[in-house]
Order: C-alpha cells, then structure tokens, then sequence
C-alpha cells in the first residue's frame, strides 16, 4: 500500500499514518480485505445482505476490500480506474492486490492525503467513512504513529 501511495505522490508521514489508522478501523485490525458484517457467519451475512429492508441498494454490491468498496456506482467507477471488472466479479475486491489498488486509488480520488497532513482526522473520516465513526481510533493510531 505505501508504494501504491509513495506511487502517486501520496505517501506523506501524515498520509501513511492517516491509512494506516483507516485500515486498522476498515478491517477489524486484520490489515486484510474483509467483507462488510464480517463478523456474522457466511450463512447469516447472506441473510443480512438480502434483508432488502436494510440492503435494497446495495444488489450484488454490498461493502468489500481495506476500505468497504459499497454500491453499484462506486463498483462501476473502481472498475473503469483501474481497469478491472469489479461489476461482473465484485468479489475480486476481496483479493488483496486488488483492494490495495482500490484503496490507493480512493486516496488519491478523495484527497484524503491534503487534509492528513493538515492532521484533520475527522475530515479523513469523513471521507473514507461518511461521517466520524471510528474518529476516537483514528486520531489513537495516527498520534501514536506520528509520535514515533
């Protein structure tokens, strides 16, 4: 991931320690692509996605990878970047290379770099999250690391 970032321009003490902290969050601090209710069984996360109650938007679409890729849109847009069919095989977002890619390429999509060297946490989870769960975490692990 830090060459993915490092790649792109993106790789700032602040950046690195702001994606490190988000993936710890988006992955239950496995550090590894996990599917969205990860923590349910397979058999109950199926039920959990055809809950059309909780998840009519979500199709085939529901949150994979290191940062919970979600909805149809964001699948197309990923898939288009990076030139790889997440719409015909969205589970591929499972595969570690390629949620790395995903994940660089979020970064680099939100600008989640400009407002981690501005050391602005809840403006980073905002945008990978879309509002601040996990914030208290977030500015643990990025203090943490940025005190080393």
């Amino acid at each position: 991931m830090f060459k993915g970032l490092n790649a792109v321009g993106l790789a700032s003490r602040e950046s690195c320690a702001a994606a490190i902290g988000t993936l710890a969050i988006e992955t239950a601090s496995t550090f590894l692509p996990v599917e969205e209710a990860y923590w349910l069984s397979p058999m109950a996360r199926m039920a959990y996605y055809a809950d059309t109650s909780k998840h009519a938007y979500y199709g085939s679409y529901w949150g994979r990878g290191l940062i919970q890729l979600t909805l149809e849109s964001n699948y197309r847009k990923y898939s288009e970047l990076l030139e790889i069919d997440l719409l015909g095989f969205p589970e591929l977002a499972l595969n570690l290379g390629v949620s790395v890619k995903i994940f660089v390429e979020y970064w680099k999509q939100r600008d989640i770099a400009s407002v981690a060297d501005l050391h602005d946490w809840r403006e980073v989870r905002r945008r990978v999250q879309g509002a601040d769960a996990g914030l208290n975490r977030l500015i643990q692990i990025t203090e943490d690391l940025l005190r080393l």
